[in-house]
């Protein structure tokens, strides 16, 4: 009778099983490790998201604000109601373009402030809001040579001289010196209100051959002939003080 041979069971097979097996289950934490990773990278994709929106919505909406401020100080400004007197036409918009420019700090909203101050006479206020024009918005602005002036102008109304003719000296050299004509005169007025009126002509003598085309040239102009005219006039005077004047004759005697 032949003799059954039992077959061995394969060790080596089963020995893979639970190989595989953990493989398997490393491979599933990893894929779930990863996904859990995407879902963390998207979440935070989309709040950036979210809140890059919000603030756009926000700034917007704020911009909008500003405006709608910064034009009703405006038409207040420019009278739009006529039964409202100057001063609280003046009052009323400076308190406008005070909000607009908290919201948003735009060149014609600090420009018409630092206005404001100016025509209520508050011209310490009115500096500061052109300087920070100046240091805000430098030459970037089409209203910068209107704002230099009326610094200057601030200026000279505070007792401040120097900084004022040192404002003068930036509105000459801004756009390649198309506004010095401009410096000129105001610094020119300075000088002749100051009582220097050799200055004064000096300023004048610069404006019209530098500028001869300038609108400022018929008042530069006429300043100096009109100091020509007392010049030569005083000349005259002069001339017949110092001439000998022929002797009176005495009465006669009776």
């Amino acid at each position: 009778m032949p003799k059954i041979i039992k077959k061995r069971p394969d060790k080596k097979k089963a020995a893979q099983e639970p190989e595989v097996k953990t493989a398997a289950l490393h491979a599933l934490k990893a894929v779930k490790k990863r996904q859990r990773q995407v879902i963390i990278i998207v979440s935070v994709i989309a709040a950036v998201a979210v809140l890059i929106a919000a603030f756009m919505f926000y700034s917007s909406s704020q911009s909008k604000k500003a405006y709608a401020l910064e034009t009703e100080a405006y038409n207040i400004y420019y009278g739009a109601d006529k039964t409202m007197p100057e001063q609280e036409r003046w009052k009323k918009a400076l308190e406008l373009y005070q909000k607009a420019v908290h919201i948003k700090a735009t060149p014609t909203a600090l420009f018409y402030l630092g206005n404001c101050h100016y025509n209520l006479a508050d011209y310490e206020n009115a500096v500061k809001q052109y300087s920070l024009f100046v240091d805000k918005f430098g030459n970037a602005s089409g209203i910068s040579p209107i704002v230099y002036q009326k610094l200057a102008s601030a200026y000279f109304k505070t007792g401040k001289n120097d900084k004022a003719l040192e404002t003068l000296g930036k509105l000459a050299k801004v756009n390649s010196g198309i506004f010095k004509d401009t410096a000129l005169l105001m610094e020119a007025r300075h000088y002749e209100s100051a009582g220097d009126a050799a200055k004064a002509q000096e300023k004048y003598k610069a404006l019209v051959t530098e500028f001869p085309n300038s609108p400022w040239g018929a008042e530069a102009n006429a300043k100096l002939a009109a100091k020509s005219a007392q010049g030569a006039q005083t000349e005259k005077e002069d001339k017949g003080a110092a001439e000998p004047k022929p002797p009176v004759d005495e009465p006669a005697k009776k």
